[in-house]
């Protein structure tokens, strides 16, 4: 007998979900290489920075800690996270357990949102620099969100037929 999840045709969460889970990957790439911030010095000196660019001077500055930590929460995680949805939303992983990941994964959706936050609040207490934000913000914070409303939808979806 077919799995009733690959036997529907939008799986889990329906086309909703799914449509979600594509915007928020390109979203996601888009903020991940965009710049997400401009930081402005004096009146002369602007700098945009990524989340990537970020990350990478923070390693090289040999600040290994905060760089591994956004490197895994910021840029891993939700990457991460897209796939396994992806996954849930196709039928390739199903049963019980994929639905306690998804539960799980929803849950630290707003912690890559904060940890962006963090970012921007810690530059900024430097009163000569200047810190806009720029494009690569907002993409981040949709492809979160669009990630925890679609872990939503598959679970609540999962939910109504049991």
């Amino acid at each position: 007998m077919a799995n009733a999840t690959l036997s529907r045709p939008h799986g889990r969460g329906g086309v909703i979900a799914r449509l979600l889970i594509l915007l928020s990957t390109v979203c996601l790439a888009a903020g991940l290489l965009t710049p997400m911030l401009e930081t402005r010095r004096m009146v002369f000196f602007s700098d945009a920075h990524s989340l990537i660019d970020v990350t990478r001077a923070l390693l090289d500055n040999e600040n290994y800690l905060l760089g591994l930590v956004i490197l895994i929460f910021s840029i891993l995680f939700p990457i991460a996270k897209a796939i396994y949805l992806a996954a849930v939303n196709a039928g390739w992983a199903h049963g019980q357990s994929a639905l306690v990941w998804v539960d799980r994964l929803g849950k630290w959706s707003m912690l890559d949102v904060l940890i962006a936050g963090l970012i921007v609040f810690a530059l900024s207490g430097d009163r000569a620099i200047r810190i806009t934000e720029q494009p690569g913000l907002y993409f981040f914070t949709a492809a979160i969100f669009g990630l925890m409303i679609s872990s939503g939808l598959i679970l609540r979806d999962a939910r109504s037929r049991v």
